[in-house]
């Protein structure tokens, strides 16, 4: 009989709901949502701009290596663009959504992504930047003697990549401030919501 007890009281405690401050998680989420949108806003106009400004300043007519070069960081650069839009949380209005287990997977899944686009496509970003830095460079200091170009070059790659991998450490950082308690609460939602459906 104590068995038994303690079996049901065990059920019981299982079936206990996970208590969410809801107002919080909402006011966390809406302020996400904002710096996103500020983010997709400044990568929109940021990106056509440089792309256009690069085009403008830079011989490419005249070398199809600088063309190159500048064709590599302009799908660079919108590609970025592309994944950060894709990323971007779906505006979120009321509380109700959050009994919604397809809605919580998405969100969930954006704010991942957004850990992808740091730590896995922006080291790519940085390599497709290098590659064609380094091309311009090569041909725009064709004047210089070999060892001044391959100093450049050297210091060049350094100084870009130290600050690459500066700003996605400094990002990721951020990421697990901002996001990582987002998802790990919702994470635990979903979960409890599961657990009470079965």
């Amino acid at each position: 009989m104590e068995n038994k007890f303690e079996d049901i009281q065990k059920l019981w405690q299982a079936q206990q709901p996970v208590e969410f401050d809801l107002a919080s998680l909402l006011a966390d989420m809406k302020k996400t949502e904002g710096k996103q949108r500020r983010e997709v806003i400044t990568l929109s106009i940021i990106t056509p701009l440089t792309i256009g400004f690069l085009f403008w300043s830079m011989p490419w007519r005249e070398s199809q290596g600088i063309a190159i070069s500048l064709y590599l960081i302009a799908f660079a650069m919108i590609a970025v663009l592309i994944l950060t839009v894709q990323s971007k949380l779906k505006k979120n209005n009321s509380a109700e959504r959050f009994s919604n287990s397809a809605y919580l997977t998405e969100q969930i899944a954006k704010l991942k992504n957004r850990y992808t686009i740091a730590g896995k496509y922006m080291y790519g970003y940085t390599v497709l930047l290098l590659l064609a830095l380094n091309i311009s460079y090569y041909i725009l200091l064709e004047p210089l003697a070999p060892w001044e170009r391959i100093s450049i070059h050297l210091a060049l790659t350094g100084s870009v990549a130290g600050l690459m991998h500066w700003q996605i450490r400094r990002k990721i950082k951020k990421y697990d401030r901002e996001l990582k308690p987002l998802i790990e609460k919702m994470e635990r939602m979903l979960e409890e919501g599961i657990a009470q459906s079965r």
